[in-house]
């Protein structure tokens, strides 16, 4: 199509991008246009997120942090799943957190269903070569070189390419040079929560294919649910030589978190000013233990029942004592408190339903 010698057009809905870049710096300036920046642990999107209450969660945290301080790891990727509402990217952001105070956090990338930036994978890499860029001057370089070369690979490539440029081949070249990455754990939580099944499993395959190189320098920690489809590629060869499976069943371990998270919220609304008269009579320990282990029994292993449980006993608008009562006593509260708790997991993983409220 020529446009020679045109007038009195109009071109509509169309999108013109400037791939005019000069220099390194502008490369990583275009790049920052294509990145997902809620998605990372650290970002205004993830303020005051849930954690892992600092004395539960000990072991595995423990165990995840030996397994990113070792520098050659037996396994590359280490894989924790486990039902919804059981605290999976609560330990995502202490691993970020506790890798990042480290100095060993390269990047990281929480899928959300309800954002359109987070449910997809197509900033999924550009996110993860920008935080690996601004972590590593020489990295910086080397992905730079590659977006001068071809701007569109940050907007219009496969999530095969950008891996390949953005972050396989940038990492292998530093490695190369003799330079050491310090960075040395990408965190990727909530895979389950991208809408397209068939590029969650891409993306392992594509972290598994990375770990074939021996001087590949980072390793993967990543946090889903047990979806089939991700179950079965869990037994391919080329996955399972290189990971590492953690499962959050429900166990003893599990009950006992569960108690100090009920218990460290009683503490709360003891020292809370605001119950100070509904609690002047109340005999200590508050509530006795039997009771809190019997909330601990109907959480069935899930934090997200028992932070559910918390907020309805210390909502001001009701009774402090009788809503207690109700938690421990009543079949209806018990039933309609997983009804908040399954409308939490509804608004989260099918945000779309949000208008059957209405209803």
């Amino acid at each position: 199509m020529s446009f020679a010698n045109s007038s009195h057009f109009v071109i509509n809905r169309a999108t013109f991008v400037d791939n005019h870049i000069n220099n390194g710096r502008d490369a990583i300036q275009y790049l920052s246009q294509y990145v997902a920046m809620g998605a990372t642990h650290d970002s205004g999107e993830q303020y005051d997120a849930p954690k892992c209450h600092p004395d539960t969660r000990k072991q595995l945290l423990s165990d995840i942090n030996q397994w990113i301080k070792e520098p050659n790891k037996e396994t590359g990727i280490t894989y924790l799943h486990g039902p919804a509402g059981a605290g999976k990217s609560c330990i995502a952001r202490s691993v970020c957190e506790g890798a990042d105070y480290a100095g060993c956090l390269g990047a990281s990338f929480f899928f959300w269903r309800g954002s359109p930036d987070r449910n997809n994978v197509k900033k999924l890499f550009t996110t993860i070569a920008y935080q690996l860029a601004m972590a590593n001057d020489v990295l910086a370089g080397y992905i730079s070189s590659e977006i001068q070369l071809d701007p569109r690979l940050v907007y219009d490539a496969s999530i095969e390419r950008q891996f390949r440029q953005l972050i396989l081949e940038p990492c292998l070249c530093l490695v190369e040079s003799g330079r050491q990455l310090r960075s040395g754990i990408i965190v990727i939580d909530g895979l389950d929560e991208c809408i397209d099944t068939a590029t969650q499993v891409s993306v392992l395959h594509l972290l598994a294919m990375a770990l074939r190189h021996e001087n590949f320098p980072l390793g993967f920690f990543i946090a889903s649910r047990p979806e089939l489809h991700l179950r079965e590629v869990w037994d391919n060869e080329e996955i399972a030589s290189v990971t590492s499976f953690i499962s959050l069943s429900s166990t003893p371990r599990t009950s006992q978190d569960i108690k100090t998270v009920l218990e460290s919220g009683f503490s709360c609304i003891l020292n809370d000013r605001r119950f100070k008269v509904a609690l002047r009579s109340v005999s200590r320990p508050w509530p006795p233990l039997p009771s809190i282990w019997k909330l601990v029994e109907r959480s069935s292993g899930q934090f997200i029942y028992a932070a559910t449980v918390m907020k309805f006993i210390s909502s001001p608008h009701h009774i402090l004592m009788h809503n207690l009562k109700l938690c421990l006593e009543s079949e209806i509260a018990r039933i309609a408190l997983l009804l908040q708790t399954l409308t939490s997991f509804t608004m989260r993983y099918c945000p779309e339903w949000r208008n059957l409220k209405e209803l």
